[in-house]
């Protein structure tokens, strides 16, 4: 493997960094989960289009509201449909495209410490679209990338890598914002690249 896309846009919230879901309708706002309030605010910032793919990526996904949706099932043997819908870990993107009206596929994520990468192979896979990675865990904190192919922005080369380290948030965030031009990782290898 061995391809170049560009970077188009992106967002990176740290942890403790309150999401700006402010674009989002109040009827819509209220209901968003924190994980997906996470998502939205990445998405937005990124500027994710009507007719982006997404790819979306969590480790641990709906944290919250899965532990209440098991604290009410031992409690009285019920589980509320809403939460359990909103519970899956496609609830993100999928309230994404129909807040959006994005009829653009989208796929979801999750594979322990390899998320992040996985998620990243997926979006070659793709053939460009937005990555977003969010976990609500520690504070909340994400980061959303839209690449293309042949588009204007940063070039990134994403070529094969043989036994690194998981890439890890704060590794792929610096990335992003220009502190470091290569990134490692245990399959995947990002780097500048000239367009």
């Amino acid at each position: 493997m061995n391809r170049t896309l560009s970077i188009v846009s992106w967002s990176v919230l740290r942890p403790g960094e309150t999401p700006d879901v402010s674009f989002v309708p109040p009827i819509l706002r209220r209901r968003l989960s924190p994980l997906q309030r996470i998502a939205f605010s990445l998405l937005g910032s990124a500027g994710a289009g009507k007719a982006d793919a997404i790819v979306f990526a969590s480790r641990d996904g709906e944290d919250t509201l899965t532990r209440r949706i098991v604290s009410d099932f031992k409690a009285d043997g019920s589980v509320s449909p809403h939460r359990f819908s909103t519970s899956v870990y496609n609830a993100a993107p999928g309230l994404w495209s129909v807040f959006t009206g994005n009829r653009s596929a989208y796929t979801a994520v999750a594979a322990g410490e390899d998320t992040i990468e996985c998620g990243l192979l997926e979006t070659l896979d793709a053939r460009g679209c937005t990555f977003v990675f969010a976990e609500e865990t520690s504070g909340g904190f994400g980061l959303a990338v839209r690449l293309v192919e042949d588009g204007p922005g940063r070039c990134v080369s994403f070529e094969d890598s043989s036994g690194g380290a998981p890439i890890r948030f704060e590794a792929l965030a610096d990335f992003l914002v220009g502190r470091t031009r290569e990134l490692n990782g245990r399959w995947i290898r990002l780097r500048e690249a000239g367009c």
